[in-house]
């Protein structure tokens, strides 16, 4: 049997030897290896890079994958598209968006199409809320304006001033969950700041400012924790499950693993809600807290170490088609569910287990352990590629799709614009972004106001000796010639 190698940045602790798995090399004939990709998944992607370590086939984020593009050590698909029919027809249109300007194909995305589902958002704890407001009020669907989340917080630092013997914490941010999504969301704010069809550095607009104000004011009040520079996974966990966090800001489905040892200890109610916050002077209809890409999350590409370039292109092609998805996600036919009255039906105990803990039943079907080549939304038969999420969702996931309707747009057209390496602006970029990066929590942990507009001029003052503008012309030229190649003037 022929054998590939893997890195796939989300494989976390897994081998590729579980039943799906084993499905998978049988129906492909092709022995499957992951590469170990460490504790440290960032430093292990650059790595490989640098040292050119890197196995037959790569899943990296999207940010990543164009610095192996550039660098050339990636295989072009175009020629070999006779050989991939179903990739050919699952992802349709993706595949022009996909491409070069030269028409090259170097690697094909992960979780493509539109996803119509909420994902980030301020997720508060319901049963704190209802002590606050009522339960009336946090069951509604109407969002908290930026003064009555404030209010939020300081009743309830007052009504819950400890938990366990510790500091009660208003809000409390995770350094490995996205929390520049809802915060910038709910003051409308997007990757970079547009203007007359410009694009400039997020810094630049009035909105951002009015951001680090709010959030540093809530710093000088003791409503954020003083520790959310460094809080990591698990010291997050730990403070969720003291009971000590009232609101977080995250994707929903960024507490899963969480969410049932914190009800198991403080009752059922004791779960973390989505709600919409609206910044200052933003209403409903301008927040964007549901960026999602229609390229997806993740790329999938074939490096130029592949030995066995058919065996590669089985695989591929296969878990691309519509056979291959509802074996990654669904499971085995007539073990893990059945066609009930025409209908595909997943096993009762299996999508039970999905909605109280996804992470276990993960873990012990092989059901969605390993997601390759995911197109968002429905099969030919009607049902979701994705039986756990979609087939019955969860009532965050409820909660967040009637409470945020409005505010998904496309964040494909804002990816990957950074300058080319190598180059003078590319440098510039990295060293504007560097500076962004050591500015932002002083910004946010500033003495006061005074202090923190301070700092925040000075930062910008900085970016522009660094050359800023220079930068931001080149990402305009690159966002405007992605409108032409895509259609979207």
């Amino acid at each position: 049997m022929p054998e590939i190698t893997v890195f796939d940045v989300n494989s976390g602790e897994y081998q590729f030897d579980d039943r799906i798995a084993r499905e998978i090399m049988k129906q492909t004939g092709v022995k499957i290896n992951i590469m170990d990709p460490t504790d440290d998944v960032t430093e292990k992607v650059s790595l490989m890079l640098a040292y050119q370590d890197y196995p037959d086939m790569i899943l990296i984020n999207m940010d990543n994958i164009q610095k192996y593009v550039e660098a050339g050590y990636l295989v072009d698909l175009e020629p070999y598209m006779e050989q991939l029919p179903n990739v050919k027809s699952m992802y349709g249109d993706v595949l022009n968006r996909l491409r070069t300007e030269d028409g090259k194909l170097y690697y094909l995305s992960n979780w493509y199409g539109v996803d119509e589902d909420a994902s980030s958002a301020f997720q508060i704890r319901y049963d704190y809320l209802c002590e606050l407001v009522g339960k009336e009020r946090a069951d509604s669907n109407e969002p908290f304006t930026q003064d009555e989340f404030l209010d939020l917080l300081r009743r309830f630092q007052k009504k819950h001033p400890e938990s366990e013997g510790k500091t009660s914490l208003p809000l409390s941010l995770c350094t490995s969950l996205n929390y520049n999504t809802p915060l910038r969301g709910m003051y409308g704010m997007k990757y970079y700041y547009e203007n007359n069809g410009k694009l400039y550095h997020l810094t630049r607009d009035a909105k951002y400012r009015e951001l680090i104000l709010f959030m540093n004011q809530l710093y000088r009040e003791g409503l954020l924790d003083k520790e959310w520079v460094v809080t990591q996974r698990t010291l997050f966990s730990k403070k969720l499950t003291e009971g000590r966090v009232f609101a977080t800001a995250c994707a929903y489905w960024d507490l899963d693993e969480d969410r049932n040892q914190v009800k198991e200890k403080w009752g059922e109610n004791a779960d973390y809600y989505p709600y919409k916050v609206l910044g200052k002077g933003i209403s409903a209809d301008e927040t964007t807290y549901n960026g999602r890409s229609t390229l997806g999350w993740d790329a999938i590409a074939v490096t130029d170490h592949c030995k066995n370039m058919d065996a590669v292109l089985k695989v591929i092609d296969f878990l691309a088609s519509e056979e291959g998805q509802y074996l990654m996600l669904w499971g085995i036919e007539g073990e893990d569910w059945n066609y009930v009255d025409g209908k595909r039906t997943p096993d009762a105990a299996i999508l039970a287990e999905a909605l109280s803990d996804i992470n276990q039943a993960k873990k012990n079907t092989g059901i969605r352990r390993w997601s390759w080549f995911i197109k968002n939304g429905l099969g030919s038969d009607g049902s979701p590629y994705d039986m756990m999420t979609k087939y019955e969702i969860s009532k965050e996931a409820k909660l967040g799709n009637e409470r945020f309707r409005t505010d998904r747009w496309d964040t494909s057209f804002y990816t990957n614009l950074d300058p080319a390496s190598g180059t003078e602006e590319a440098l510039i970029w990295k060293n504007v972004q560097e500076i962004y990066q050591k500015a932002y929590p002083r910004l946010i942990d500033a003495s006061s106001e005074e202090e923190c507009l301070r700092l925040y001029d000075k930062m910008i003052a900085d970016m522009e000796v660094e050359g800023l503008s220079k930068a931001e012309k080149v990402i305009t030229e690159n966002y405007k010639k992605r409108i032409r190649l895509w259609g979207k003037e």
